[in-house]
């Protein structure tokens, strides 16, 4: 079989489909920094997703991989872990012990991408209660880590004085090849449904727990996509009524595969991870997404189960009662230089590995891509000229 896409590069989106010679319509005008999704002519229930999107998000970016394989959208994407109804409830500690114990199994040098923030902080804490040799844990930080949560840097240095931490920072990450596996906290967000402080603000806890159809619509006025919503809503298997719900069901079903992790951080032969995009996660969250927020709360109180994990392991309470979610911009830029510099820039990527480019990136003109793979890839696509 033809390897599918894994991932669309989302600064060659509106190329690829000029290559197609497929119409659509930008969203927020286009611009990467405001948004980069686009409806496609073709494709009206996909559309709903991008519609959606934009009313979850201000800066909506990344092409929805649609997990329940429900709707078609114009790229032909492999689904690497397809949406299953959950059949039993677990707990946190379970979740987190079984992640574990499936990376000790792998007998592989294991790379812990600590950022500082509530997921990769919950995964380290994880690690270090559940690992029996640390001798195969080496945890990956930057100088923003330490600033993040100064105090849990001191706890773990202190109490696992054996355990390898290595700054990345300088030139660490230009000159360094890691083998193993890399872990990262991706998931954390998109089965916790995605939820940032500027919409927090804008619904308040009282909107957030209100009805979704109330808010779609004073956002939208659409109703075409309440109707989309009401039936989208029910492949959930679960009663979807808030916003809060809403939103964790769109960004579980369709946001968690936007895109791939990033193979050749570092420039390693070292295989990407992602800790809590995996099925025992999802069951869990399926079963409580009360746990996100609960009402009345205020912002801080996001993810305060995995805060409260956190504790047990280094009883910092005031951490526990006031730590918020923030983006980890360090390892990010990071990534984004060392592939550069490296020459690894990308178009798209397939399941196999394979990395569509052309001999020009960062541009490339229609010319060059025709010359180079000609009608070769429209397989990767759901349409027909």
């Amino acid at each position: 079989m033809k390897p599918l896409l894994l991932s669309v590069n989302p600064d060659y989106f509106y190329r690829i489909l000029d290559w197609q010679k497929k119409s659509y319509t930008l969203i927020h005008g286009g611009l990467l920094l405001i948004g980069d999704l686009a409806r496609v002519d073709g494709f009206d229930q996909y559309n709903h997703l991008i519609d959606l999107n934009s009313v979850f998000s201000t800066n909506p970016t990344g092409d929805p991989v649609d997990r329940t394989q429900t709707y078609q959208g114009p790229f032909n994407f492999h689904v690497q872990r397809p949406w299953q109804v959950p059949e039993k409830s677990v707990t946190l500690d379970n979740v987190i012990e079984r992640r574990v114990r499936h990376y000790q199994e792998l007998n592989q040098q294991l790379n812990l991408c600590w950022s500082g923030g509530i997921d990769s902080t919950c995964i380290l804490a994880g690690f270090l209660q559940h690992t029996p040799h640390l001798a195969q844990l080496r945890v990956l930080y930057t100088p923003f880590s330490i600033y993040e949560n100064p105090e849990f840097y001191n706890h773990v240095r202190t109490r696992f004085p054996q355990l390898e931490m290595l700054d990345i920072s300088g030139d660490v990450y230009l000159k360094n090849k890691f083998d193993g596996v890399m872990i990262n906290g991706h998931g954390g967000d998109e089965f916790t449904a995605s939820l940032d402080e500027s919409f927090f603000d804008l619904l308040g806890s009282e909107g957030l727990h209100g009805p979704w159809q109330d808010y779609v619509y004073k956002t939208t006025s659409n109703q075409n996509l309440i109707d989309f919503c009401e039936q989208f809503f029910t492949l959930a298997r679960r009663p979807i009524t808030t916003v809060l719900q809403a939103r964790w069901w769109f960004y579980a079903a369709t946001k968690s595969q936007v895109y791939a992790p990033r193979d050749g951080m570092f420039s390693t032969t070292a295989t990407t991870s992602a800790f809590f995009d995996c099925q025992e996660f999802e069951d869990y969250m399926w079963h409580n997404t009360d746990q996100i927020i609960a009402p009345g709360e205020d912002y801080r109180k996001y993810k305060q189960f995995l805060k409260q994990y956190i504790y047990e392991f280094d009883h910092n309470l005031d951490r526990c009662n006031t730590a918020q979610k923030v983006t980890s911009e360090q390892f990010i830029l990071y990534t984004r230089k060392k592939i550069t510099l490296a020459g690894q820039q990308w178009i798209a990527r397939l399941s196999d590995g394979t990395q569509i480019c052309t001999p020009n990136l960062p541009l490339f003109s229609q010319l060059e891509f025709n010359n180079k793979y000609g009608r070769s890839l429209d397989y990767l696509f759901n349409y027909t000229l």
